[in-house]
């Protein structure tokens, strides 16, 4: 049950994979039958997430036209541009941490994982910094979910935000992905008004959200696991090996709306019929023992396990993927090397209330120790 709505859910890595990459499994939510016969409201807060034109809700030859223009914003070279930024602001946000009263409790998620991911988004996608509790508080309702009433209301705000933003790019454009996608809108067909400002969205949704909750998970993990942060700073682990282990064990997206079968489908014993809706259950998979072995819900730094789905698998692979793991690199690596007596406040923080984001909802921690 995903927010009232029935769905199967792949749960494990061989089915989940093999769908990811199955041509008779769409992500084009026209194609969810319970949604087209009026079965499932259009503001239902899930249909709110998957009713939207951009690269993740398309297929084909309009998705590799949507996945090609963002595309551009990531390539090797301006990833690599972006490492002083994300150093430097790892550094200022650890300096802001360093100078508070020792015996002081520090959220990691509201001062360290949500200031370094809004940062580094706004850094590429050129958002103003006044905009970024706006964001926040818009992504936190979609993942969230609500009421009919409280869909509607965000998606007029996320809307009017959104028109706002295309208008100043318009106007005074810079060297920032939402201007480039701005300018492909006014230079030719190759992006509606639609897919023009459900792509920003999509950005917005997935630009920070994501790597803030991966962050705090990574935190978390290893200030559970004071073995496996021995290891790192011992040097018998790579904090790349670490950032793998966080985004198998602890991955953020603990599942994503929907793949729907354009054609009857058989999974074993269960058939999933054409206009079905199939829930893609992440972490899940990620903790699959058949894949990762007996040991898959442990936490190891160290094992050589095969490939996860952290980050996605198939045609809709993370674009961000290299820009998301940097950054959890460099902020896990320096917020552990700079405090090295860091530790849990809270052992068992409340969980962010969500079927599709994996993390807690705060991360208090003690800088200097006990």
């Amino acid at each position: 049950m995903v927010a009232d709505l029935e769905v199967w859910a792949l749960t494990r890595d061989d089915s989940l994979r093999s769908a990811l990459t199955d041509p008779r499994f769409q992500r084009n939510w026209r194609t969810w039958k319970a949604l087209d016969a009026g079965e499932v409201s259009v503001d239902h807060p899930v249909a709110a997430m998957v009713r939207l034109d951009n690269m993740l809700t398309s297929d084909g030859d309009a998705h590799r036209r949507l996945r090609g223009l963002i595309s551009q914003g990531f390539t090797p070279r301006r990833i690599e541009a972006l490492r002083p930024a994300v150093t430097r602001t790892v550094q200022e946000v650890l300096d802001g941490i360093a100078v508070r009263p020792a015996g002081e409790p520090v959220d990691i998620r509201q001062e360290l994982a949500y200031p370094v991911s809004i940062a580094v988004f706004a850094e590429l996608f050129g958002f103003e910094r006044s905009d970024h509790h706006l964001m926040k508080t818009m992504v936190d309702t979609a993942f969230a979910g609500g009421t009919p009433e409280q869909v509607r209301a965000m998606r007029a705000d996320v809307d009017a935000f959104l028109d706002r933003l295309v208008a100043a790019k318009r106007e005074h454009p810079g060297p920032d992905m939402t201007s480039a996608l701005v300018a492909a809108r006014d230079e030719g067909e190759r992006l509606d008004d639609t897919e023009l400002r459900d792509t920003l969205w999509l950005m917005v949704t997935a630009g920070f959200e994501t790597t803030a909750s991966a962050l705090t998970n990574g935190v978390r993990a290893l200030l559970r696991h004071p073995d496996q942060l021995a290891r790192l700073r011992e040097g018998t682990a790579s904090w790349s090996a670490a950032v793998e282990e966080v985004l198998r064990h602890s991955t953020s997206v603990a599942a994503l709306p929907f793949l729907f079968a354009t054609e009857d489908v058989d999974f074993g014993d269960v058939t999933v019929r054409r206009g079905e809706p199939l829930l893609l259950a992440f972490l899940a998979a990620n903790l699959d023992l058949q894949r990762h072995g007996k040991d898959a819900e442990e936490f190891d730094v160290a094992a050589d396990r095969p490939r996860h789905l952290g980050l996605g698998h198939g045609p809709h692979t993370c674009l961000g993927a290299a820009l998301a793991r940097m950054e959890l690199g460099i902020a896990l690596s320096g917020l552990f090397g700079r405090f090295p007596e860091i530790a849990l406040a809270d052992t068992a923080p409340p969980e962010l209330p969500s079927v599709f984001i994996n993390s807690s909802m705060t991360l208090p921690v003690l800088p200097h120790g006990r």
